[in-house]
């Protein structure tokens, strides 16, 4: 019932053009109930996503079926961004005079170059035996600056335009949300644009709009790029016909630029006093160290970009470098200036490699979103499994409706999930219970873990909302739990998933990078831990900035920003464990304020209706039996 509410309601809104807000429970089949009508409205659609999983489901599972049993003639088609393909250019540049990490990305190029030259797509998917971190490959790929266009030698056959037009083709196409507004933020710099070729766009995962749309309406300037056009620039003066004295001087500009870039990281890091951090960027006085360097390593750019245009008559490649050059001088410039108060500027510094990355983000997407996609689309569906918070004991889109610029004529539904939680599940708060800021708070939380562990036989997922949590907490299970014990960090991402699914009996320990996108149905998960309710960091920076615009305003942050934004992780990281009708299990909070502060009822009414207990003894046995534990009772 509720997958056909859902479809009913997003086939009216491509009748009538209305947006449409859905907040789908888990197990609904929402994708199902968004492309039949999509597909039977016969309207060019483009459907984009947050995860990769989500994707991978669409194009694997759902795309197949239908295709085989009711809609045998559509024409589907997936996007993804540049640095999935193969350059030709840049791998022709590369094999010309090839520099590698370490020897054994040299024993793998011999491979990849054979691959090179018999693919069709220039995928790279296609390289399973490729590994995760090749260096090489960012050598062989092109970002948008890095790409001449039609002016390339090689664009007859570039792998990234013959993708592209064969998505303008399609009737539906699968893409990701950075890609979609990668593509947005592009269309009105010239040709390629083909998303106008799209009346109707869907966003799956909508409740991740918000961030990702911030990313690509900013501005940014990373010591990344100045490192890639350094390279970009040394392999032309390589491989192009200039003077010996002007190769020289090239490589001595790019030496001070070198040298201006790592005093520009110091000054931030001696700033910031940590590393790996987003911190507000404040300007201060001309004579502040971070606008002494960066000014100094302006000028830098700008003397490289006059010496590169000697050259830019030559060949369209030093024209691109010359630009790239200019483009790099201006974006340092807007940080430099600071000038438009919608954006909140910060930065972050790393420490391996040593770098750095300024960003500019909007403080309200809002407006842009009402104006590049509601006001430009004929039909936009939102969907989630999480959109909707709490208000008066009733589902609010409110906080979604404001964040988002949805239309006032928008519509929007909740379609319930088709679970019974209240037999399928128990909320496990355990009081009393120290505060998480308290000194005793990890301890306490580690030793209660480790009874309803043994009670669940393992079987658990531990979500974090900081890695000293879960490191304090991973210590002290280390040496007392009987069951394997993995934790991110150990290996990647998906490698500790197949581990955490093969071994029933496991305990994961992960942060937010395992609050949503995975889906551990059946007996290897049983109970979901989460140590306390996922508030933002109060000091991050577009947090605060975002927090004082609405305070100005007159508005009460905490609860019109704050509260919507936990709830709706929150909601994520408990959708982890039911995944089924046949799913059972424990959902487990150790953040006592939820019953003890007046923002906490809002949290417990946002959750599916389940019983909450306070004691390990009140959790139902059926709840923590396993198939292979009834088994052996047998």
């Amino acid at each position: 019932p509720s997958q056909a509410a859902m479809a009913r309601a997003v086939w009216q809104s491509y009748e009538d053009g209305v947006p449409l807000l859905v907040e789908a429970g888990t197990g609904t089949g929402k994708t199902f109930a968004y492309l039949i009508p999509a597909l039977l409205s016969g309207r060019k659609t483009v459907v984009s996503t947050a995860t990769k999983a989500l994707q991978d489901q669409i194009l694997d599972q759902d795309i197949p079926f239908l295709t085989r049993h009711f809609f045998p003639k559509v024409r589907v088609s997936s996007l993804k961004g540049r640095r999935n393909y193969l350059c030709l250019r840049r791998f022709k540049e590369f094999a010309y005079q090839p520099s590698f990490l370490n020897p054994h990305e040299a024993k793998i190029f011999g491979a990849l170059h054979q691959w090179a030259a018999h693919t069709k797509t220039g995928d790279r998917s296609e390289l399973d035996w490729l590994p995760d971190h090749f260096q090489a490959w960012n050598e062989i790929t092109s970002w948008g600056e890095q790409c001449l266009n039609q002016q390339c030698p090689h664009y007859g056959q570039c792998f990234v335009q013959k993708s592209r037009l064969q998505a303008a083709k399609a009737d539906l196409l699968i893409v990701n949300h950075h890609l979609f507004f990668a593509t947005l933020t592009l269309e009105d710099r010239g040709p390629g644009d083909f998303l106008s070729a799209f009346p109707a766009i869907i966003f799956d995962e909508a409740h991740h709009l918000e961030d990702v749309a911030g990313l690509f309406f900013g501005h940014e300037f990373s010591s990344w790029s100045v490192t890639e056009i350094t390279r970009d620039i040394l392999r032309a003066s390589a491989q192009t016909k200039v003077a010996t004295d002007f190769r020289k001087t090239i490589a001595s500009a790019l030496e001070h630029l070198e040298r201006q870039t790592k005093e520009t990281a110091k000054s931030l890091s001696t700033a910031s006093g940590t590393l790996n951090t987003r911190q507000r960027l404040e300007i201060g006085t001309a004579s502040s160290p971070f606008h002494a360097r960066a000014t100094a390593l302006r000028e830098a750019l700008k003397s490289l970009g006059q010496l590169v245009q000697q050259q830019a008559g030559a060949s369209p490649l030093w024209e691109s470098l010359e630009a790239r050059c200019h483009a790099l001088e201006l974006k340092l410039d807007q940080f430099l200036g600071q000038e438009d108060p919608l954006l909140t500027y910060w930065y972050e510094v790393y420490a391996h490699p040593v770098g750095f990355t300024l960003r500019a983000t909007p403080l309200d997407v809002a407006p842009i979103l009402l104006e590049k996609v509601f006001h430009q689309k004929e039909t936009v569906i939102l969907t989630s499994a999480t959109l909707a918070t709490v208000e008066g004991q009733r589902p609010s889109f409110h906080y979604a409706r404001e964040r988002l610029g949805v239309p006032d004529e928008g519509r929007d539904l909740v379609v319930p999930s088709p679970f019974a939680f209240e037999n399928q599940a128990v909320l496990y708060i355990p009081k009393p219970f120290p505060l998480p800021h308290e000194p005793s708070f990890c301890q306490a939380m580690a030793q209660e873990a480790l009874k309803i562990m043994d009670m669940t036989q393992g079987r658990a997922l531990f979500l974090f909302t900081s890695y000293r949590h879960m490191h304090e907490t991973y210590s002290f299970l280390a040496d007392q739990l009987p069951f394997p014990l993995l934790c991110q960090g150990e290996k990647p991402k998906r490698k500790l998933l197949s581990q955490f699914k093969k071994d029933t009996h496991s305990v994961l320990l992960a942060t937010y990078a395992f609050w949503e996108g995975i889906d551990v149905p059946g007996q290897s998960l049983s109970c979901v831990l989460i140590d306390k309710l996922p508030f933002e960091v109060p000091h991050d920076p577009i947090t605060a900035s975002r927090v004082e615009k609405l305070t100005q305003a007159g508005h009460n942050a905490f609860y019109r920003y704050q509260v919507p934004r936990a709830v709706l992780q929150l909601k994520q990281g408990f959708g982890r464990l039911i995944r089924s009708r046949q799913d059972k299990g424990v959902l487990v909070l150790f953040d006592t304020r939820v019953l003890t502060k007046p923002y906490g009822r809002i949290f417990l009414e946002s959750l599916p209706s389940m019983p909450i207990v306070h004691r390990l003894d009140a959790i139902p046995k059926h709840l923590l039996s396993s198939k292979d534990a009834n088994a052996s009772a047998a």
